[in-house]
């Protein structure tokens, strides 16, 4: 069973190859300096984290079986031609909800405490005194209710926040609304996005969901709101936002998706003093890249008897 590693966070391509060895399975890490459908070409698994796999690429895999994505997104797969080609995708669903979460509320301590302007004293070697604030009293809404979503409420709600969600199904009676003030469907979220000091995003980013915050939306925020992204950076109109922040229609936003990864450098949204961006890194923590290779080592083993993946995301393959 041949099983390649394809582009991931800087650095984790080798302890996720570490760690599938501890578990009996060898990983080849693909060399992006190299002519890449060569070293694919015999691939039976894929293993996907930050990359594009588009039709071009999966035509050069002439045996593969299965593309699994390390995290939840398969956006970046071409999921309806992997349909017709029988090829499995599959992902790892709910495993990094809790370290996604912690971070969303890291990001959103950065923006209260208004570290930006901290970390450009030290820079200096001045002492400047910097006026944060505090969440708790402000209301945080949170578009998109699934793991993470109810993992950032419970967090959320232990700072004293008023915590808002929108989901597409709000009638769903699974969903725990222990963490919750309200909890509203999508007619309702040009009503609510008014009332919050904090909106965190936490959907996928599909034909229905992108660009879904625009100029409209942002016309509609608190000029004191700030915007956290730890989904999908499409999710939101980028020149919208570069417009927002730069009129001071919202106070800031922090990321940790860009709309090309790895970021350019010299993109003019990284020179904005309101914009703070982290890279791709709000899943990995030592018990995500755990209990990821877990499950997909346990797939990798069901391909190669036959089996279907425990996490595919195709019924067929």
């Amino acid at each position: 069973m041949k099983v390649k590693i394809l582009k991931l966070a800087d650095g984790l391509e080798e302890i996720f190859s570490l760690k599938l060895r501890e578990k009996g399975l060898t990983a080849e890490i693909v060399d992006y300096s190299r002519p890449l459908f060569e070293q694919i070409a015999d691939s039976d698994v894929l293993i996907n984290g930050l990359g594009n796999v588009d039709a071009s690429l999966i035509n050069a895999c002439t045996k593969l079986k299965m593309i699994h994505q390390i995290g939840i997104g398969v956006d970046g797969i071409d999921f309806d031609y992997c349909a017709s080609k029988s090829i499995y995708v599959a992902n790892v669903p709910k495993n990094n909800a809790v370290s996604v979460a912690e971070f969303t509320l890291f990001l959103m301590i950065y923006l209260a405490k208004n570290m930006g302007s901290a970390s450009g004293s030290l820079m200096k070697r001045r002492v400047l005194s910097i006026m944060g604030s505090e969440l708790q009293g402000k209301t945080l809404l949170i578009i998109g209710l699934g793991y993470t979503g109810s993992e950032v409420a419970k967090r959320a709600k232990a700072f004293g926040m008023r915590v808002l969600a929108m989901t597409r199904n709000p009638t769903k009676p699974e969903i725990d609304k222990r963490y919750l003030d309200d909890l509203i469907g999508p007619h309702d979220f040009l009503k609510k996005l008014p009332e919050a000091d904090y909106i965190s995003i936490h959907i996928p980013l599909t034909n229905e969901t992108r660009n879904m915050i625009d100029a409209r939306e942002f016309n509609l925020m608190k000029k004191t709101a700030y915007l956290v992204n730890v989904a999908r950076a499409a999710v939101v109109d980028k020149d919208a936002l570069f417009d927002a922040l730069t009129s001071g229609k919202i106070a800031g936003a922090a990321f940790d998706v860009f709309w090309q990864e790895p970021a350019d450098p010299n993109d003019r949204m990284l020179k904005l003093d309101g914009f703070f961006l982290t890279q791709h890194v709000a899943g990995w923590s030592a018990e995500s890249v755990d209990g990821a290779t877990k499950i997909i080592a346990t797939n990798i083993e069901r391909i190669s008897q036959g089996k279907k993946p425990l996490t595919a995301i195709n019924p067929e393959g």
